[in-house]
């Protein structure tokens, strides 16, 4: 079972952020079924924070990443 991440809203943007950074390592290295599910992680994170506590500059590179993925994995069917 994985520790739980703390309450506080900024270090769980924060933490978002190092996932959203590792999609772009994990493609660098063509892990792209680990992007995948860095963005994942990044996403169900940003999800679980309080109402009135979202960004939207983290909110825009969720968004960037996950066309960045969908335009990889369309390209490999």
């Amino acid at each position: 079972m994985p520790f739980p991440l703390p309450e506080d809203p900024a270090y769980r943007k924060l933490i978002v952020t190092f996932w959203l950074d590792d999609i772009d390592d994990r493609l660098k290295i063509n892990a792209v079924p680990d992007a995948e599910k860095s963005w994942k992680i990044a996403n169900d994170i940003y999800l679980s924070l309080p109402p009135g506590e979202g960004d939207p500059e983290i909110e825009d590179w969720i968004f960037k990443q996950r066309v960045k993925l969908d335009k990889i994995t369309s390209l490999n069917q």
